[in-house]
Formats: C-alpha cells, structure tokens, sequence
C-alpha cells in the first residue's frame, strides 16, 4: 500500500502543470570566454596550416595549364554529389528507399546450423543496389559474418525477392541502400 502510495505521489508532482514561462521574462547576459583556457590542440594548436597552393586543388588545373573557367567547375563533384562509385544514390540522401518486396516464406530460410546450435535470432546487414526499374543489380555483406549460414541465407532472400525502386522528388532512381534482415526462429 505504502508502494502505490510513493507512486502516486512521484505521478502526482510529475504530471502537475508548471506555471508557463514567457520568453520575454528571460534576460539574456552577456558572457565572456577566454580562449586561452582551452588547450591549444581542441582550436587547432599553435601553428597555422601549412599553404596549399591553388593548383592543388582547383579541378582542372595544373602548374602549366590555365586554371578551368568558373562555369567548367562540377561544384557537385567537389563536393560529393550522394553517389557511391557506380553512380546509386545513397538511399538517405532520397525520399523513400528501394523496398523488398517478399512473397514467399521468410521462415523456410532460418538456417538449419543456427538452430542445431540453439540460435533464436540474428541480423545481418547486407548492401543492395537497385536499379530505378527495381531490379538488383548486386548485394553484398556489409555486418560481420554471422556464420551458421545466416550469411548465405540473406543473400539467397535478397536475390529472390523482388524490389520497389527508390523514389527522389516522385521519380524512381537508382539507390545504393543498406537492408537488415533479421532471422527469428518460430515455432511453426
């Protein structure tokens, strides 16, 4: 009784309206900082960095050559443009991501060796590439192996089920995307 009691009352105090504060009852105070209380490594140490001429990193340009017009300079490939090195999007970088679309039993794929082995769940996390029609173009593992044939059992998943392509601004496009597939042993 006593227990019930406590936790009313720890409900009671917490859930309890607090009287609303206006922003316009805040001061704000000046603070000062002084910099030199800081070690010089967490602000870049002591010394400058060493010059970078322009050459080094203007695209398109050379010690011999004039440097490239403002309009030839790909700022995106500068930069990064989201793309992994065949050109998929990274799936975070676009509105909604390939999806797998299953159609036959998940359950028949729990392997025999984890469950000899008393293993009632694992997770292996593969990367697909799929293209804007929705076929896999390639799938490899990206978790550490799992062993007892959960590795091979997400790879023949993956190649059996059929995809719903990403989509970026209503448009479907060719992702690079990272899919966990999560083994749970049932009782069927």
């Amino acid at each position: 009784m006593l227990v019930h009691a406590a936790a009313y009352s720890v409900y009671h105090i917490v859930m309890t309206p607090r009287a609303a504060v206006s922003s316009e009852d805040i001061k704000l105070q000046d603070v000062e900082v002084d910099f030199e209380d800081f070690p010089p490594e967490l602000i870049g140490g002591t010394t400058r960095p060493a010059p970078v001429e322009k050459q080094e990193w203007v695209e398109g340009a050379s010690k011999t050559a004039e440097d490239a017009l403002e309009e030839e300079i790909n700022l995106s490939a500068l930069s990064g443009d989201g793309t992994d090195k065949d050109g998929y999007l990274f799936s975070f970088n676009g509105d909604r991501p390939p999806t797998p679309i299953i159609n036959f039993d998940l359950r028949a794929f729990f392997p025999r060796e984890a469950k000899e082995a008393n293993i009632t769940r694992k997770t292996v996390v593969l990367l697909i590439q799929v293209e804007a029609d929705g076929t896999l173009k390639s799938a490899k593992l990206l978790s550490e192996r799992a062993g007892y044939g959960f590795d091979e059992a997400a790879l023949k998943i993956v190649h059996m089920a059929r995809f719903a392509p990403g989509y970026v601004k209503g448009r479907p496009t060719r992702m690079v995307h990272k899919l966990p597939i999560t083994f749970v042993l049932e009782e069927w």
